[in-house]
């Protein structure tokens, strides 16, 4: 099976990024699993998530993000047609209030198996829970062009988004292990 995992870069001043930091651990712990850190660019993320896609072909697909101010693991259910930035990204753009693609779906579902995700990762003590708002930052933009575009394309694939508490209140070792439970809930070894 061909996972593809993606994390965005730091933004917003800081330094570092939760889910870059899990992504970096899970590439030392996984070696062969495919990853991509994505800038938190609303032209370039879409982009290069869209040509890793391409070029990679997995079986399945989990964005990370970083959720500020959530102590748990957030299992994004839904992805809103809609971006509104009150901060700028890397590259300035500010974008209020308009939809990802017009013509489109008001919004749509994750993919992943996200009961068995929550149940899993309750089970062995994790702080999980169910969102239905990944925000209208570029978690949400990259998460609903990434489901828009599959589902375009025809390609029926488990695929969604997770955001990661900051790592002073999820340490990075045990976003790693969380997200472990998750790829092995895709692809379990025999």
């Amino acid at each position: 099976m061909k996972l593809l995992l993606t994390a965005f870069g730091p933004f917003g001043g800081r330094n570092l990024n939760a889910s870059s930091l899990a992504l970096a651990g899970l590439r030392k712990a996984l070696p062969g699993i495919h990853t991509r850190v994505m800038p938190v660019d609303a032209v370039i993320a879409p982009s290069r998530l869209k040509q890793a896609i391409r070029k990679i072909r997995p079986n399945a697909l989990i964005m990370l993000g970083e959720a500020s101010g959530s102590r748990e693991i957030r299992l994004e259910t839904t992805a809103w047609n809609q971006i509104d930035f009150r901060v700028p990204d890397i590259a300035g753009r500010l974008h209020c209030s308009r939809p990802i693609r017009r013509n489109a779906p008001a919004s749509l579902s994750s993919t992943l198996p996200l009961k068995e995700i929550h149940e899993r990762l309750l089970a062995l003590g994790y702080p999980v829970a169910f969102s239905q708002d990944p925000g209208r930052y570029l978690c949400n933009l990259l998460f609903f062009r990434a489901l828009d575009d599959l589902a375009q394309n025809g390609i029926a694939i488990p695929a969604g988004f997770i955001h990661l508490p900051l790592e002073s209140d999820l340490p990075t070792n045990r976003a790693v292990a969380a997200i472990s439970e998750v790829m092995y809930i895709l692809h379990p070894i025999a």
